[in-house]
Parts: structure tokens; C-alpha cells; sequence
């Protein structure tokens, strides 16, 4: 007589319900991510006209005379699927959507070699993330979130 394994049993049981479940059918869904790089300086310039959402937003937490769009890259991404974006220096910006609820979607969010966390936003909203020195000024990445709500 073959021994029962409950550890298994439990799994099998889980596995079924995972399926069935509305939140294994959110991973066919597709998001769209902004994502703007910019540099923020002390040194006389101007306002990139690309970046006035970015600067409305910014001017509430940093001071500064001009801010300049380095990069900016949209990316399409599934929920657990991983974009990147290359910073200045060769550094990856990455972004992962992880879920999605009432409160937004929720994302991990990487800056290789500064920070690493999770961020949750509903769709188009702007997060911003400060970052190490650059030329005369800082990094900033901008992270936007745009999807269709349930």
C-alpha cells in the first residue's frame, strides 16, 4: 500500500484553484509603462517642453533651474514579464508589473546598483524616482502606468 503524500495532495488541490481563479487570467493582460530618463541640474538651462508633466511633479519635492529628457522609452509588458531601459553610464532601469487591483498596479521597479522596491500606481499616474549624479546635475526616471480598468 502506496503511502498518501498530504504535501502533494495540498499542492494538486492549490494548483486547481490557482487556475480557476480571476487573477491567473490577469496574466494576459498587457500594460504600457512610460518611462522618461532626465537629468535635473542646478546649472542654467531650460525646461525640456517634452518633460512638463515630469517638472510640475518634480518642482513640489526638488529645486532646480533646468531639467532635460535624456531618454524616453515606452514598454509593453505582461504581467511577471521584466522591461529594461538602458541609463547613461550603462546601467538597466527595470520594471516588472506584478499585479493589478483596485489601488493600481503594482510593479517592481529597479535602478541597477541604487535601488530596488515595489510601486504601486493606477493608470496614468506619474512616479518619479531620484537617482545618482549625472553631468552637472541628478538622474531622475519617471514611471507611468497606462491600462484599461476592469
Amino acid at each position: 500500500m502506496k503511502r498518501f503524500n498530504f504535501g502533494l495532495w495540498v499542492g494538486i488541490v492549490f494548483g486547481v484553484l490557482l487556475v480557476g481563479s480571476p487573477a491567473w487570467s490577469e496574466g494576459e493582460r498587457s500594460f504600457s509603462v512610460k518611462v522618461t530618463v532626465a537629468e535635473i541640474s542646478d546649472a542654467e538651462g531650460k525646461i525640456d517642453a517634452r518633460a512638463e508633466r515630469l517638472d510640475r511633479n518634480l518642482r513640489k519635492k526638488f529645486k532646480y533651474n533646468s531639467l532635460k529628457v535624456i531618454k524616453e522609452r515606452r514598454l509593453k509588458l505582461a504581467l511577471d514579464e521584466v522591461g529594461s531601459v538602458e541609463l547613461p553610464g550603462g546601467r538597466m532601469f527595470r520594471v516588472q508589473p506584478l499585479n493589478v487591483g483596485e489601488r493600481g498596479l503594482l510593479m517592481a521597479v529597479g535602478w541597477e546598483g541604487e535601488v530596488m522596491m515595489d510601486m504601486r500606481a493606477p493608470s496614468n499616474h506619474l512616479l518619479v524616482i531620484g537617482g545618482p549624479s549625472h553631468g552637472d546635475g541628478q538622474l531622475v526616471v519617471s514611471i507611468e502606468p497606462q491600462y484599461k480598468s476592469d
